[in-house]
């Protein structure tokens, strides 16, 4: 990889989260890959619209097809059984389900998967692949080995180590990648398993564009995303406008849903032609994407994609547990020091005293470099913080600006850029309201923290606009780029603003029963 010099960054994380490529309608194209067959049926199953290439794979063509009885070509206990199905069918969930096709001249077997929706229901069709390759047991026994490795790891980072390796043995994929999102939409890769010719992203950071906002939204309604070959001919749904809801179908729901040419772009940048990527949802949020890639085009059968859909909902489920537990473990370190400081603070006279010079204080419940009290017309401090004088002018800066009980920033010279003379004692600062209206406050600051980010490719030229400000491409290169975060912190946990919530409704408890 070229290492392409540092770029600066100040005041803190830039959005990389495109609103142009957030605004595309994914899922209003009217097209689909080719390796499957959508069918458009109403209430009553009479066919109303089917993807072009109805030729190609059944031998049928359109004007064939149109306003007939789906009885007409589904043998008839197999219609049985997919009407069976979806009057059972109570939340319009997606059906797997096996369906021969009669043309007249042979039987087509085909997997499909049945989505139900209030005025229709779409039929994904895609040609049945022989699987005698593997018994039901030995691939049993294989998912079961991968859960099991899975479940082992002990850490986030181990976790997504064991998901890339067990799925590119599984898979054959040349390259699989675990990433996780940041709280800006940005992906960094955890975990990574790869053949020797492919490029090394393990530790890359991919801005929020290259997964904008329409197709995270996307991974909700799709259990995966494939593209088996990139360099495929769009099939167009005919007639193009749906008769039944008379718009464009809504692909929402489709596998076979066609890709936007950005993004066939970027695979191609990429130096790949097939990919598959299966969400990790946790707790109902999308936490990160398992992505694989393939050099030459690459078709996982309708079993293996369906395993790779359970296989990342354990690794979700293993994620999320070992992420709970991580923050039981905080919740209870930081429940211990607050006693004892809850103890610490009714004990004695002056409560600036044992927040400030208490073992523990407050510089060790919440890991800060440096902290201030201003009460009373005084200022008491601890540790690294500036000088009395800016303390004081930070709290008016507060008092006029900041209507909340607790503010917390992880990059003061960003809101308040007077703060950037004395960014090494407080880049950082948690402030907790005692009498705002007189300018009381706990003053809590952590310093700079340089951080060398590794971008996969400059995020500032993540996309190329034409002249014309409509057509846009992809960046093409992902070669290491490094950029320095400067006027920054380290971040405030959840936890430990909760704590310092807690301490403030002590503090202000004490206040209360010594004046009143």
């Amino acid at each position: 990889m070229k290492n392409i010099p540092a770029a600066l960054l100040n005041g803190g994380e830039k959005n990389y989260d495109s609103d142009f490529c957030g605004s595309i309608p994914l899922h209003q194209i009217n097209l689909i890959q080719p390796h499957g067959l959508l069918l458009v049926l109403d209430k009553t199953l009479h066919i109303r619209q089917v993807s072009e290439n109805s030729a190609n794979l059944l031998g049928l063509n359109t004007e064939t097809l149109l306003e007939q009885p789906l009885s007409a070509f589904v043998p008839e206990n197999e219609l049985a059984d997919l009407q069976q199905k979806l009057t059972n069918e109570q939340e319009q969930v997606d059906i797997p389900f096996s369906l021969t096709f009669r043309t007249g001249e042979s039987d087509i077997a085909f997997t499909a998967t049945v989505h139900p929706e209030p005025e229709q229901i779409l039929i994904e069709m895609e040609p049945a692949q022989r699987e005698d390759d593997k018994s039901f047991l030995a691939f049993f026994q294989q998912i079961k080995y991968i859960t099991s490795r899975i479940k082992q790891a002990e850490n986030t980072e181990a976790i997504a180590q064991a998901v890339a390796a067990e799925f590119k043995r599984f898979t054959g994929f040349d390259r699989v990648l675990v990433y996780r999102f940041d709280a800006m939409w940005n992906g960094t890769v955890l975990g990574q398993a790869k053949t020797e010719d492919m490029s090394d992203l393990l530790g890359l950071r991919f801005p929020a564009s290259d997964v904008p906002k329409q197709a995270r939204d996307l991974y909700f309604k799709n259990p995966y995303r494939l593209i088996p070959a990139r360099d495929y001919e769009p099939v167009r749904l005919h007639p193009i406008l749906n008769p039944i809801t008379r718009r464009f179908t809504d692909l929402t729901s489709c596998n076979l849903r066609s890709v936007a040419g950005v993004h066939l772009e970027y695979m191609g940048n990429m130096g790949i032609s097939a990919s598959m990527s299966v969400p990790l949802i946790m707790e109902g949020n999308l936490w990160g994407l398992i992505s694989c890639h393939h050099k030459t085009p690459k078709y996982p059968s309708y079993q293996e994609r369906t395993a790779m859909e359970l296989l990342s909902a354990i690794a979700a489920v293993r994620l999320g547990a070992y992420e709970r537990e991580q923050r039981a473990h905080m919740q209870a370190h930081l429940r211990g020091q607050h006693a004892t400081m809850l103890e610490q603070l009714f004990n004695q006279e002056y409560f600036t005293e044992a927040l400030l010079h208490g073992q523990p204080n407050l510089l060790e419940l919440l890991s800060l470099d440096g902290a201030a009290i201003l009460y009373e017309g005084e200022v008491h401090t601890v540790g690294k913080t500036p000088p009395v004088q800016k303390i004081k002018e930070l709290a008016s800066w507060l008092r006029r600006n900041s209507s909340d009980k607790t503010y917390v920033t992880n990059s003061l010279p960003q809101a308040y850029p007077n703060s950037k003379d004395y960014k090494d004692e407080a880049s950082g600062l948690l402030a907790l309201a005692i009498n705002p209206d007189q300018g009381e406050f706990i003053l809590c600051f952590r310093g700079e923290v340089l951080q060398t980010v590794n971008w996969s490719g400059n995020p500032d030229k993540a996309i190329r606009m034409e002249p014309d400000g409509k057509s846009y491409h992809p960046r093409n290169s992902f070669a290491l780029y490094q950029q320095t975060v400067q006027l920054t912190s380290l971040p405030w946990q959840q936890e430990e603003l909760e704590a310092a919530e807690a301490l403030r409704s002590a503090v202000l408890s004490k206040i209360i029963r010594e004046k009143y």
